[in-house]
Order: structure tokens, then C-alpha cells, then sequence
């Protein structure tokens, strides 16, 4: 099994930080994820928000590139609808040559209205933009000349120059948090970046997989946990930085409902108390048990670990709870 460090790099309303010392705690973040072992790193997109949630990702990533060496590195993830696609198959053919071939891309259509609407896009057509940057990807990446003619994109003989350093190209992985995005991973044969612990949203991804004619046991499957580990009293620690994960939690809660999608599988509710089911809290022994049965039951290949949240001092605090992980908890997790 693998496992990636996301951070979402949002400066918090408990914190007076200023935006260059957050970005290079969480730069200096991921170097020492590398260094204890981490297998990817992930950094995160969105656009407009008032704690400047993930800017800019293709800079960080840039970063990610100059200042680590063997970790893989990756988009968790593009909002693909929000971007050309030629531009896209550009941008991350050079990173990964810069990165010497460590990119993963993940792409996802996104789940904010005001994104789209600042975009000019109406965000009822996010499937069918998604569809045609899955696509278009492939063929852009190929650094042969092609036509194209979609909906929303009409291309005649374009070429994308660089390749990218992998062949054909860097993995793809496509985030789903319902059956009919799953379902569209599968088609492409994409790696599934799952946000959901519900067995028909897995289900669904194997099925469209199959039907397709991609082999069993040909793509990864990833899935998200936000985990501290401690010896503390897990209430304890709930107590002492609920607000903390409310500012995590509450975002997507929010954007999610503007949408009318439904919630996250993990019980998202306007109240901090309620996110109290969204945190994994305890020591390793604690961790373990409550993981093996969700990567036994969905088949999991690889688990990103949402790293310490906004707020939370990563230097000191957040630090010690990453360090404890990948000293108790990896080791085991790279065994399965």
C-alpha cells in the first residue's frame, strides 16, 4: 500500500500567519514527509476563497519539484472543467520533466458554484466539460498533432510540446464522491481518488472498469483520512482543536450543498460537535484497527492522509502528530 500527504495550505482564522510563512511551513512540511517515508505528495486546488485556499497549484508543485527527490508528487486535485486542456497537457508535461517523471494528475469536476460562476461556466456542464478534458489529455500528451471536435472544444492539428517524461503519460486519478463519477473513472480506465467510504461508489468504479475492457487489478484506489495520532485522551485532542477541524469540514459542507450534492460518507453536519465522526484520533494500535476493515472491504491500493489542519502549528504540534504516524502507523500500512 501507498500513502500521500494532502495539505490544504489555507491560512486559518485562529492563526495570524502571514502567506509566505504558511506557504513554506507547508513546503517544509512535505520535505519532511518525504524524508519519513511518505510516498506522494499532494497539494490541493480551489479558486476565490477568503483563507486562499490551494492557489496556484502548478507553483507549488514547481516547488514540490526543486525541493524533493523521490516522493511522487501530484494534483489532488485540477478542477479539470476549469482549465483548456491543451494548457493543462502542457503545464503538467513540464512537471514531470522538471519533477524527472514523479507526476501523478488528479482531476476532478468540482464542487463550487461560485468557481464555475467566476469562471463564466455554468456549472450544470462540469460532467460533460470533465468528459472532454479526459479526452483530450491523452491525445494532447501524445506530442502528436490531432484535431478534436467537442462541445465545449474545437481543436485543428494542435500539437503539445514537451511530452511528458512518463509514457504514454502520468497516471491519471479521477476523484469521485458518488457512483456516476466512479463510473466515469472506470470508463477511462483512470485511477479512482475515491472520497467515499460507500461500497456502490467502489462498486460502481469496478463495474464501468470491467465493461470497458481495462484488466482487474490494472488501476489504483486511494482514499482520504484526516488522522492524529497520540497517546493523548482522543477527546482531549477533539476538545482542544474542534475549531480547527469545524474550518476544515464546514467548507465542504458548505460548497457541496450549494451544488445539491450529497454529503461526504463521513456524516458532515453546521455543528462542531457533528464533525467529531470525520476524525480519526488515537494511538497506532487504534488507527490500524479502524482502518483494515475499510482497505480490506474496498480494495484499496493507496490512502492520502489530510495532514494537520489549518491552524494547527505545523511545526510544532502538527509535526509531532506526522512524525507518530510515520514512525507507528506507515511501516504497517506499507506491509498491506
Amino acid at each position: 500500500m501507498r500513502v500521500a500527504l494532502t495539505l490544504e495550505m489555507r491560512r486559518s482564522p485562529h492563526r495570524e500567519q502571514s502567506w509566505t510563512d504558511l506557504w513554506e511551513d507547508c513546503l517544509w512540511t512535505f520535505e519532511q514527509a518525504e524524508r519519513l517515508g511518505f510516498d506522494a505528495l499532494l497539494v490541493q486546488e480551489h479558486f476565490f476563497t477568503s483563507d486562499g485556499y490551494g492557489p496556484s497549484l502548478p507553483v507549488f508543485l514547481s516547488s514540490l519539484a526543486s525541493r524533493t527527490t523521490t516522493a511522487r508528487i501530484g494534483s489532488y486535485i485540477y478542477i479539470a472543467p476549469l482549465h483548456h486542456p491543451l494548457a493543462l497537457a502542457q503545464e503538467t508535461a513540464v512537471l514531470d520533466q522538471l519533477s524527472g517523471g514523479r507526476l501523478d494528475v488528479g482531476l476532478g469536476i468540482g464542487h463550487s458554484v461560485a468557481e464555475y460562476r467566476a469562471f463564466g461556466f455554468n456549472p450544470k456542464t462540469r460532467p460533460s466539460r470533465m468528459e472532454e478534458v479526459l479526452d483530450v489529455l491523452p491525445r494532447a500528451w501524445s506530442g502528436e498533432r490531432f484535431s478534436y471536435d467537442g462541445r465545449y472544444h474545437h481543436l485543428e492539428n494542435v500539437q503539445v510540446q514537451p511530452i511528458p517524461a512518463q509514457q504514454p503519460h502520468p497516471p491519471i486519478w479521477v476523484a469521485a464522491t458518488t457512483k456516476p463519477a466512479a463510473e466515469r473513472a472506470g470508463r477511462h480506465g483512470a485511477n479512482l481518488a475515491a472520497a467515499s467510504v460507500d461500497p456502490e461508489v467502489h462498486e460502481a468504479y469496478h463495474e464501468a472498469l470491467a465493461t470497458a475492457g481495462f484488466a482487474p487489478g490494472s488501476t489504483r484506489v486511494s482514499n482520504p483520512w484526516s488522522i492524529t495520532v497520540t497517546d493523548e485522551d482522543p477527546e482531549a485532542v477533539w476538545e482542544r482543536n474542534k475549531h480547527h477541524y469545524f474550518h476544515r469540514w464546514d467548507y465542504y459542507r458548505t460548497i457541496r450543498s450549494e451544488f445539491g450534492d450529497p454529503d461526504l460518507e463521513y456524516g458532515l453536519a453546521p455543528s462542531p460537535d457533528q464533525y467529531r465522526g470525520n476524525e480519526l484520533i488515537g494511538d497506532a494500535d487504534a488507527v490500524l484497527a479502524a482502518l483494515e476493515p475499510h482497505v480490506t472491504g474496498l480494495g484499496l491500493t493507496d490512502l492520502v492522509l489530510f495532514g494537520p489542519h489549518p491552524g494547527i502549528d505545523l511545526r510544532g504540534e502538527g509535526f509531532d502528530a506526522l512524525s507518530r504516524f510515520a514512525d507507528e502507523v506507515l511501516p504497517t500500512l506499507h506491509k498491506w
